[in-house]
């Protein structure tokens, strides 16, 4: 894309970039405000709106008076000019949406994960992505990122996924070229607790803050960072980890050391086996653990009281570690009203610090909405941002 003949690519890149975020945050813009907002010349505004038009990302919206009657075009991105696609691939159920360049959901599907697992789970995507694009009619050429984020640990130099358990025979497939060269386009391999956090932050209870904690509690738990924005990751992948601290049970038995401690006090597995520790039916699910304890059933009460203070102790440890703006309970079990509010009253007893600790306002969608982020991320960096510079820049909120 040339914008003007003499400057440097770097600097024409870093010109369309400020004009397609302010298009993107601030809506439809006339040139002369383009200008203004991200101090570029008339002329190179006019050069980069021109080069934009010419490739089809930018379009014209419409016309406004001037302060002394004269009009002006505004321009607005383009949203039908390309697609990322969020993959949220579970081992029970999988979430496919399509967003366009702008952050409008035009699709979303739901299926259940092909247990046995492996090539099956792509090969299931490429269907299900393939069948969602013919009946909305667009072209899958026009499909620029996909992402996807899975339980597991990624590293941060292969790409490679490692601890996950719970997805057959995934863990020798190289995901991303394999599934890149069934859809065309690049695809990204992320963790689902760190999309998690990544979707509350643009979309949830966390939106616009840059230091953040997701805690997700469920089948397993897991840990999710932004710091100042970026995602917190480890030397080896494992940043998050958070099944493995030696707390909540007794860390040296053979079980902890398999699962981690942790996750064998507060998991779902854990709290059905503490249930009936304590008194209870065997085999108990969590839901109904946490039913019963709405009707005020002692063990249940109990339970659940028991859980919510090591997880208060949780999110001590984390908060001491990261000094997060929020803590955010995610899961099927962290984030019920009960463990919120238990976890909150634990906090009280064991720090004297103040912690923000708030329920996720996405749910079970966290993952999914945090996927598409970090596809359109990826999308807007390849296009619009110089690729020796890439950032994790801010997303626009979702059009109403």
């Amino acid at each position: 894309m040339v914008l003007t003949e003499n400057a440097p690519p770097v600097l024409r890149q870093i010109s369309v970039r400020a004009v397609m975020d302010v298009l993107l945050h601030a809506g439809p813009t006339s040139r002369a405000e383009l200008s203004k907002i991200t101090g570029l010349s008339k002329q190179t505004m006019s050069e980069v709106i021109r080069a934009l038009e010419e490739a089809g990302w930018v379009r014209e919206k419409g016309v406004t008076s001037g302060r002394i009657g004269r009009t002006a075009i505004t321009y607005e991105v383009n949203g039908d000019a390309g697609y990322a696609v969020g993959i949220d691939m579970g081992a029970t159920t999988t979430r496919i949406v399509l967003g366009n360049i702008v952050g409008t959901v035009v699709g979303e599907i739901e299926y259940p994960s092909d247990r046995r697992g492996g090539y099956h789970l792509i090969d299931q995507v490429e269907a299900m992505l393939s069948d969602m694009l013919a009946k909305m009619g667009i072209a899958r050429d026009f499909v620029l990122v996909a992402a996807i984020a899975t339980p597991g640990v990624v590293d941060p130099a292969t790409g490679a996924l490692s601890m996950a358990p719970n997805l057959t025979d995934i863990t020798g497939i190289d995901i991303c070229r394999t599934l890149s060269e069934r859809l065309g386009c690049p695809v990204v391999l992320e963790n689902d607790v760190n999309a998690a956090v990544i979707g509350e932050s643009w979309q949830g209870c966390a939106t616009a803050i840059d230091t953040v904690a997701f805690i997700s509690l469920g089948t397993g738990i897991g840990l999710g960072v932004l710091q100042d924005g970026k995602l917190m990751r480890g030397a080896n992948g494992a940043g998050g980890e958070i099944s493995y601290m030696p707390f909540g049970a007794d860390p040296y038995t053979k079980d902890s050391l398999e699962r981690g401690a942790l996750e064998c006090a507060i998991a779902a597995r854990g709290i059905s086996e503490l249930y009936e520790r304590s008194g209870g039916k065997k085999d108990t699910s969590v839901r109904d653990i946490l039913a019963l304890a709405e009707e005020n059933d002692p063990i249940a009460v109990e339970v659940i009281g028991k859980v919510s203070d090591i997880a208060a102790l949780l999110v001590v440890s984390v908060n001491a570690i990261v000094d997060p703006k929020i803590v955010v309970l995610g899961g099927s079990i962290g984030r019920h009203p009960l463990i919120a509010e238990g976890v909150r009253r634990g906090i009280v007893k064991a720090s004297r610090r103040a912690i923000d600790v708030e329920a996720s306002v996405l749910g079970g969608r966290a993952t999914l909405v945090g996927a598409l982020a970090i596809g359109l991320n990826h999308v807007h960096n390849l296009l619009f941002s110089p690729q020796t510079l890439p950032e994790q820049r801010r997303l626009p909120p979702p059009p109403l």
